[in-house]
Parts: C-alpha cells; sequence; structure tokens
C-alpha cells in the first residue's frame, strides 16, 4: 500500500468531519480590506508514530465587500501535495454587531471542492455561525459551529463547535489558535485514521493553528 493510499483517505475524513483551516466568518473586514491567512491544524490522532494535529494546511484568502460582508477563497495544501486539487470559497456576513455584553454574530456560507485528476470530483457545501467578542481593538474571542454537506452519494451532514482566540500582535500581524470538537454526532472508531481524543467517545478534539496577515489594518 503506497503512502498517498494511506493518506488521501486520510485527509479526506478530516475534511468531511468539517472544518479545513480557521473559520471564516469570525469578523467582515472593513470595505476594501484585504488578508491572507495560513492555517496548519486538524483532529489528534497519530501522525508519524506521535500524538498531534493533523497538518491539514490551507492558504486563503479574503476581501471586504461591505463594512459588513467578506467574500473568501482558500487552497487547501496538504492536498495538493498528494495530487489532489482542493480549494474552497464563499461569502461571511456580520448580522448584528457587539453590543455591551452581546457578541457580534456573523454567518458564513460557501463550497469546498476536491478534484482528483482523472478521478473523482466533490463539491461540498458547507455553513458557519459565529459570535465573538473584540477586547481592547487586540483580542478577538470567538466560538461557534461549522457544519458541511456531502449531497453526492449517501447524503452526509456534519457539524464541528468551535472556540478560538485571534491575538494581534500589529497593525497588520495577528496569530490564533482554535479548538474544535470534529463530528460530535458519530462515534469514534479506527477509519482511516485514528483519532487520539474523543470526547465522551464521539468525534474527535482538534487544534489549527492560524496566522494572519491584515491588508489596510486589522478589525474595528
Amino acid at each position: 500500500m503506497t503512502v498517498r493510499t494511506l493518506w488521501v483517505p486520510a485527509l479526506l475524513a478530516v475534511l468531511l468531519a468539517t472544518g479545513c483551516g480557521t473559520v471564516n466568518a469570525v469578523r467582515p473586514l472593513a470595505k476594501g480590506r484585504s488578508s491572507i491567512a495560513f492555517s496548519l491544524g486538524g483532529p489528534v490522532a497519530e501522525v508519524a508514530g506521535a500524538d498531534m494535529p493533523m497538518p491539514y494546511a490551507v492558504v486563503r484568502y479574503r476581501h471586504g465587500l461591505s463594512d459588513n460582508t467578506s467574500v473568501y477563497a482558500g487552497g487547501h495544501l496538504l492536498m495538493a501535495a498528494f495530487g489532489v486539487l482542493g480549494f474552497d470559497a464563499g461569502v461571511t456576513h456580520q448580522l448584528i454587531g457587539q453590543r455591551g455584553a452581546l457578541p457580534a454574530v456573523g454567518v458564513g456560507a460557501g463550497l469546498c471542492g476536491l478534484i482528483e485528476p482523472g478521478g473523482e470530483s466533490l463539491l461540498l457545501p458547507q455553513a458557519e455561525l459565529v459570535g465573538s467578542y473584540l477586547i481592547g481593538g487586540r483580542s478577538l474571542t470567538y466560538f461557534g459551529v461549522q457544519s458541511m454537506f456531502q449531497t453526492s452519494r449517501d447524503p452526509y451532514f456534519v457539524l464541528a463547535p468551535f472556540i478560538g482566540e485571534e491575538l494581534r500582535l500589529g497593525r497588520r500581524f495577528s496569530l490564533s489558535l482554535e479548538s474544535k470538537w470534529y463530528a460530535p454526532g458519530h462515534e469514534t472508531k479506527p477509519r482511516n485514521i485514528d483519532y487520539r481524543i474523543p470526547i465522551a467517545g464521539k468525534g474527535a478534539l482538534g487544534f489549527v493553528l492560524g496566522a494572519n496577515y491584515h491588508m489596510g489594518g486589522w478589525y474595528e
């Protein structure tokens, strides 16, 4: 059995457990502003003999269409390393702004695509609901849930609750750390990969680290 036949199904399992990279809908960018983000991580599993987050890498571009609405497009680097074109694109919108103890609330919707040259293709609708608190102009705490749908073959729907923190390091740079409970409605059992931190026998706990470069400044 080749490395490719082992890893491609494993990476697909990570993707179908919802969530590749950090969430998209934390807060929209101001109109005309853009950002580039790199993220790395996934559910904790046995990787190269050690327990660690799956090294699922994503690079993503975002642009503010208005002060409440942004669009995004991303490429899945680890999938590309195994000869599979992986990408995502969509839109995020802030429904309400932060008001005292009430968090800002945003939603996101998009598509994730997987294309294997000479093989099969998948288009997976995805959605997000996110609440967030911006504190002191430097700390963005957020929480919510992601979802993904598989409409081809057997219909498949899965959720992933998450909580994260993005810390501003300067006018343009920030780092984020996100913890996610992948597929909490599904039994944890050996499949293509061995998840190491289930919660009550369900799904898998994971972590994603992100580095962000904001062109035109951070959130306001």
